[in-house]
């Protein structure tokens, strides 16, 4: 029951990123979808309106009615389809920067998910050998010196773990990071935020003309007479062609512009790809200089092959425990560089 316990706190945790994340895009989206309400409500419905006095006519008179616009209607309604654009495009930026923060980490949370079980092989055959020292030096056969290098090793590769399960708690916390190629996503961020410009320009466009239809009732002070009447007023800006067309052509404009954007969602994955192959680079190095000492380890254990002195047998035994956390730092590492290779063919097409 106390190891469900565990499991279940650490589930919970791990989802904590995870509604955090989704709780910021919602409370935008919450927050651009009221902003657009505020401002559609009005655009959306008619005005009421009200006069006392008429110019035209030397009879004074009250004039009631109500008048609606259509621009101002299509207007309304772009204005609610750019609040759901802008929720569109704040969710696919959050994405992409989530799958790009988290690479290195994934890499080093596979790892150290390999390096558990090798580490514990070693740290088992280390508190064997701290046991039969202590046994030998029961029997006079061993030395305090030859006890400590023992308990040396076995705290060494105890203090590993501990870290290793610090760190792969901390990791485990954190949302999971999806496999493929981010490239789509890019393309996606790109195109949504590109839609948000160019709605907010054939927003702006459509306020260059107007089909304003009013009716209402007209009643003379003078005598009481009253009558109704209805109105079209029609205007129409000389360039509204143009407008319209320059805020359609914003939409391949802004592409391009976010294409190119220093802190644009391509450039982004460019730099995350260059850190990556960095990274992956730096990996084999140090997996190569595992392997030297592994090989190393492997060669000294063979040449005590054959000698049957205390010495040589406490030296093997210690080689055995050392070659199995070497062995250990390899899984660790073979796990990393085979997550951010398999990383790096996934994005290898990205321009």
């Amino acid at each position: 029951m106390p190891m469900l316990h565990h499991h279940l706190i650490a589930v919970s945790l791990g989802l904590i990123p995870l509604l955090t994340l989704a709780d910021e895009v919602g409370s935008y989206c919450e927050l651009v979808a009221t902003q657009g309400k505020a401002q559609s409500a009005l655009l959306n419905a008619p005005d009421a309106f009200a006069s006392v006095g008429d110019p035209a006519a030397q009879n004074r008179s009250v004039v009631a009615g109500v008048r609606g616009s259509l621009s101002r209607w299509r207007q309304g309604h772009l204005v609610t389809e750019l609040a759901q654009a802008q929720c569109i495009a704040y969710r696919s930026k959050k994405r992409l920067g989530q799958r790009l923060a988290g690479i290195e980490q994934e890499a080093e949370q596979r790892g150290l998910v390999a390096l558990g079980p090798a580490l514990k092989s070693a740290i088992a055959l280390a508190e064997s050998n701290v046991g039969r020292e202590r046994q030998m030096l029961e029997r006079r056969q061993s030395t305090l010196l030859d006890v400590r290098a023992a308990l040396d090793l076995q705290d060494r590769l105890r203090e590993r773990q501990a870290r290793a399960a610090q760190r792969l708690g901390y990791l485990s916390a954190r949302p999971p990071v999806e496999d493929g190629a981010v490239q789509p996503d890019v393309e996606q961020a790109i195109a949504d935020q590109a839609r948000v410009t160019q709605l907010t320009s054939r927003l702006q466009a459509e306020t260059g003309w107007d089909v304003n239809l009013s009716v209402g009732v007209r009643r003379a002070l003078s005598d009481g007479t009253q009558s109704t009447f209805a109105s079209v007023a029609l205007s129409r800006n000389f360039d509204l062609g143009s407008a319209r067309q320059a805020a359609l052509d914003t939409n391949d404009l802004a592409s391009r512009w976010l294409a190119s954007q220093e802190d644009g969602p391509l450039q982004q994955l460019l730099r995350a790809r260059d850190a990556i192959a960095g990274a992956h680079a730096a990996g084999e190095i140090i997996r190569t200089g595992l392997q030297d000492r592994r090989r190393a380890l492997r060669e000294t254990l063979e040449a005590l092959d054959g000698s049957d002195t205390a010495t040589a047998a406490r030296t093997a035994r210690s080689l055995r425990a050392e070659i199995l956390a070497t062995d250990a730092e390899l899984a660790d590492h073979a796990a990393r560089q085979t997550y951010l290779q398999d990383w790096l063919s996934a994005n290898a097409t990205a321009p």
